[in-house]
């Protein structure tokens, strides 16, 4: 069934959330959205990253790759707004695949899209962090350099952060927001401190410039706060909530087909 070609009246918006490596596409697998513009700053990032030359395999950029990646990445910010503002003028049914750990930039989003008359889904996939950490690892080799693995400290701060925004999101978008968790099956690391030392230490970058006193000591109070906020986020408690409130794949496929109708 072309779910596309049963949109009616309204856009439809559906913003995907949750952090590297979680399975959005996985949950995503198996509807018909063929005809459905799908929206990535990926795509842009990774072509601009190819134009300079960089290895996708970010985890181990070097200081004169890790410059060209932040360059690259503010260019592909720049002409994604501009493919969002087009696509939302044209009025044209889109999914935004991306991470959503903003959410001051989401709501915005989600704002303007209702005052330009969509209806807006938002659907939120939750992963563990060492998992999310794993398949961002193992990403770049898994797809033979077409696919980019991203260094760990960024998933790392993705993860806690939209990790905290999901009772945000949950109740912003009501009845148009549907959760599924994808965990792991294995064993985890029981501390913040052992899935550093296993997933982040070995890609530290290497030959950074010295900081200041002032800037070292300003890092290092930035550090400890997000380390403090992840390791609340890591407990039992924190994702109770979220997996209690999670559905299945096939549940939140017959949320995202009714949405579509």
């Amino acid at each position: 069934m072309e779910l596309i070609n049963e949109v009616k009246g309204s856009p439809k918006a559906i913003i995907l959330a949750g952090a590297p490596g979680a399975g959005k596409g996985y949950v995503l697998k198996g509807l018909n959205l063929g005809g459905l513009k799908i929206m990535n700053i990926d795509n842009i990032y990774i072509d601009m990253l190819k134009q300079a030359n960089v290895s996708l395999d970010l985890k181990n950029a070097t200081p004169e790759e890790r410059s060209k990646q932040a360059k690259a990445m503010a260019d592909a910010n720049k002409q994604f707004k501009g493919d969002i503002a087009t696509t939302i003028e044209g009025k044209e049914s889109f999914i935004l695949d991306g991470t959503a750990s903003s959410s001051k930039q989401t709501m915005k989003l989600k704002d303007e899209l209702e005052e330009a008359g969509y209806e807006v889904f938002m659907l939120y996939v939750y992963t563990d962090l060492e998992r999310s950490l794993k398949q961002n690892q193992d990403r770049f080799e898994k797809s033979d350099g077409k696919d980019r693995s991203l260094a760990p400290a960024i998933v790392l701060r993705t993860w806690g952060s939209v990790t905290k925004n999901y009772d945000e999101y949950k109740n912003a978008f009501g009845e148009n927001f549907v959760s599924v968790s994808n965990t792991l099956e294995d064993e985890k690391l029981g501390s913040l401190d052992a899935i550093v030392d296993k997933y982040l230490k070995p890609y530290s970058p290497k030959d950074t410039k010295p900081k200041s006193p002032a800037r070292a000591a300003y890092s290092a109070k930035q550090k400890e706060k997000a380390n403090k906020e992840i390791t609340a986020l890591l407990s039992d408690e924190a994702v109770a909530n979220i997996i209690d409130n999670s559905v299945s794949k096939e549940e939140a496929q017959g949320k995202l087909r009714q949405f579509l109708i």
